[in-house]
């Protein structure tokens, strides 16, 4: 195997370990909350990405625009989301991320994210220092951040 063979399968073995780690302790969180899978993706995705129309939302999540329609009903009835008015188009309406909505997806990135202070229990501050060197670069360097 190869230096970047090598390279590549840790990488890719770290985020698989990242993305079920994460994924589970997501999905745990949501026992306790008021909102499905999908209504928690939505939100999470119109925190990142919104204010945007409810057509882009339908595109990305390949629903239908009367399933977005009620997804965000039932985010605008928890007071998470508003729809809200483009400023450059008037007639077009947009759905906008309200504060309580911006404390539930801060809130399960924190605890969803819980179980990463285990793992520098054992590494050594010099070591810690080479391996958020090298994530910073992977990121910088996937024109991600």
């Amino acid at each position: 195997m190869t230096s970047n063979d090598e390279f590549l399968t840790t990488i890719e073995n770290w985020a698989k370990l990242y993305f079920f780690q994460s994924l589970t302790e997501f999905f745990n969180s949501l026992k306790n909350s008021e909102l499905s899978l999908l209504q928690a993706y939505a939100l999470t995705y119109l925190f990142f990405k919104g204010p945007i129309k409810i057509s882009e939302l339908c595109e990305h999540m390949n629903v239908s625009p009367g399933a977005a329609s009620q997804m965000v009903d039932r985010l605008e009835k928890l007071e998470m989301v508003e729809r809200v008015a483009d400023p450059e188009d008037r007639r077009v309406r947009k759905v906008a991320v309200l504060d309580k909505g911006e404390e539930f997806v801060q809130e399960k990135f924190v605890f969803s994210q819980s179980w990463l202070s285990e793992i520098s229990t054992d590494i050594t501050p010099e070591r810690e220092a080479q391996i958020t060197a090298v994530l910073s670069a992977l990121m910088q360097g996937s024109g991600k951040v």
